[in-house]
């Protein structure tokens, strides 16, 4: 389980770093809020991110 200062860390790197919107972020964060470790499936499956930014976020999470 992500801490809760991880996962902020998390959505400013979403934000800053692969520039999405918070809508989509929210949009994401609406189908796993428990775990968001899921939110990269979820915004590339609702066509939000490219694969390569998949890619980038699992990354980050691997690396936090």
């Amino acid at each position: 389980m992500m801490t809760h200062t991880l996962k902020s860390q998390f959505l400013q790197f979403l934000e800053s770093e692969l520039l999405l919107s918070r809508d989509a972020i929210a949009l994401a964060l609406h189908h796993h809020q428990a775990d968001i470790s899921l939110l990269p499936i979820t915004l590339w499956k609702h066509e939000l991110v490219e694969i390569e930014h998949v890619s980038a976020m699992f990354d980050w999470l691997d690396s936090a």
